[in-house]
This record gives C-alpha cells, structure tokens and sequence, in this order.
C-alpha cells in the first residue's frame, strides 16, 4: 500500500512538474537600468519551456526588431533554455523607457517588463536651444515693456509741461491785456472840464 502511495505521489509531483514545463517560465527579474546619453544598455531575458520558446521584444506595444536603429538584438539556444540579448544605444530620453520580453510558445505566453532610466550629464542641444529662445523672448518682452512705460511716462511729463505753458502763457496775455486796455483808456476829465495828463512819475 505504501508502494503504491509513493509510486502515484511520484506520477502527480511528476505531471505538475511538465505541466509547469510546458508554460514559457522568464527567468530573469524586472531590472531598471540607469543610463547616461551614449551609453549601451543591455538587457538578458532567458526563457524555459517545453516546446522551446520564442522570445521577442516590445516597446509601447510596438515590436523592437534587430534591424531598427540603434538596437540590436542576439539570440542564444541550449535545450529548452532560450536566452535574448537585446543591446540599445541610449543617444536620447527616446532609446529610454519600457522594453517588455514576451516568450510564447503553443502552451501560454510570460511577459516580463525591463525599464531603462537614467539622465544625461549635461542639457541636450534641444534644451539649451529652448532655454535660450525662453531667455530671448523674455529679455524682449522685458524691454518692451520697459520702453513702453518710459514712452507713457515721457508723454505724461510732456503734457503736464505744455499745460503748465499754456496756463503761463493764458496768464501773460491776460496781463498783456489789462495793460493794454489801461494805456489806450483815455484820460480823466477835471473840474472844468478840461482832461488832466497823466503824470509820469520819475523816482530816483
């Protein structure tokens, strides 16, 4: 009885075992690599199963081929075992971001995603080209704005001076004329009748 225990433990433990087999299992843990520009990021993903699996790769849902640019990928058979080498060369934030292993097979799929990180040294070109057009404009915005509060002010010192010109020049025409008016009013009659000159006074 006990023969016959072990003998049928052993035939279970054995067809979870190839039932296990049978699905793609990816070896490798999720890893994040930290890159700097013109680095050359490397990824391993191994894969058991039988039938062997096919690995392949993706980005954005988008697959990740040998023959794009700056990628290259190596492929390593032993068995059962597959192993994919996938190479990127990290020359801008567009070569960083979510590279997913898919293994297949006719049993089932396994996934395993692989994250490349990392930043630059120094700025790009494009963002020291954007922080200086951000510079330059506002440098210009600033001296427009500067110029046209000078021009606002100037006008406004201008007319208070012409007001207080017309105000003065109103103000003599004013004296000019009552002047005038006492020079061509004609002279004073006296007791007889006869107008009396007006007297020049002459003080010394």
């Amino acid at each position: 009885m006990s023969v016959f225990l072990v003998i049928f433990v052993g035939v279970l433990l054995q067809s979870k075992c190839s039932i296990a087999e049978d699905v793609p299992e990816i070896l490798n843990n999720g890893t994040s690599l930290d890159t700097e520009d013109n680095d050359i990021a490397h990824i391993t993903c191994s894969s058991r199963a039988d039938p062997p699996p096919v690995i392949r790769w993706e980005k954005k849902g988008v697959e990740v081929k040998d023959r794009d640019e700056g990628v290259a990928i190596l492929s390593r058979s032993n068995a059962s075992l597959e192993e994919s080498h996938l190479f990127v060369a990290v020359t801008s934030n567009e070569r960083r971001g979510e590279y997913i292993c898919i293994a297949t097979n006719e049993k089932g799929i396994s996934k395993q995603a692989f994250l490349i990180t990392g930043k630059s040294k120094g700025l790009s070109r494009v963002d020291i080209a954007a922080i200086g057009i951000s510079v330059g404009i506002t440098l210009f915005l600033s001296l427009a704005i500067g110029f046209f509060l000078w021009r606002g002010t100037r006008n406004k010192n201008l007319a208070k001076r012409r007001e207080r010109i017309r105000t003065i020049s109103e103000n003599s025409a004013q004296v000019n004329g009552a002047l005038i008016e006492e020079s061509q009013s004609p002279p004073k009659e006296g007791r007889n009748g006869v107008r009396k000159p007006k007297k020049n006074v002459t003080t010394v």
